[in-house]
């Protein structure tokens, strides 16, 4: 106990019974002094005041535009290429949508091509404006959908220039056979719809004439 004592009063350790927890001058954190340097320092605290410098920001904007510039063109040419997907599946859904229905209401029924924006078949207009898919009542077309113009520019082409391509009550084509052509001019991509002699549509991987 004596020696306890008296190595507890050498470092400066303050307590009644000789054996404090925390000794003044090597306590059990730090120490007796005021601490200058804290966490966050008064020179280099942990986020740095300094900021970007110009030169700095001009090449971080010129690597982000090297970029943009390499991407690009893999952009739109993957938009253009589903754009393309996207409007020959509408296509072939409404020319088989005119086929089922010919044989469901045992009635003439077709798709033919409209004016931008109407709703009325028109003769030798432009597909690329839209078409109808109707059925023939009592000689009047009755419409049952209206498909819109086609978005980014691209043409359509009936099977040797028809404005229309018509059903009969069996679901045999009486008028239209041939090949739809899609474009996009821009990537010079293209999509066929075949209509055969059967009436029934397919897609097709390539001009392939006369349709299979």
């Amino acid at each position: 106990m004596f020696y306890m004592h008296y190595r507890n009063r050498k470092h400066g350790c303050t307590s009644q019974n000789g054996t404090p927890f925390i000794c003044r001058l090597k306590p059990f954190i730090g120490s007796d002094t005021t601490v200058i340097s804290p966490f966050v320092g008064n020179y280099t605290p942990l986020v740095c005041r300094k900021g970007f410098t110009l030169i700095e920001l001009i090449v971080a904007l010129t690597i982000a535009a090297i970029l943009m510039a390499i991407a690009a063109p893999g952009l739109q040419k993957f938009v253009s290429s589903n754009r393309l997907t996207s409007q020959v599946n509408d296509l072939l859904a409404d020319i088989n949508l005119a086929r089922s229905e010919a044989i469901k209401r045992a009635e003439t029924t077709g798709v033919c091509v409209t004016a931008a924006g109407g709703s009325a078949c028109v003769a030798a207009g432009n597909w690329a404006n839209g078409w109808l898919v109707y059925y023939n009542n009592a000689g009047t077309k009755v419409p049952i959908k209206n498909h819109g113009p086609l978005t980014g520019s691209n043409t359509l082409t009936s099977p040797g220039g028809a404005d229309q391509i018509v059903y009969a009550q069996n679901g045999l084509l009486s008028s239209g056979s041939g090949r739809f052509t899609l474009t996009d001019t821009k990537i010079t991509g293209q999509r066929f719809v075949c209509i055969g002699a059967t009436g029934r549509p397919s897609l097709i991987k390539n001009g392939v004439v006369p349709c299979p």
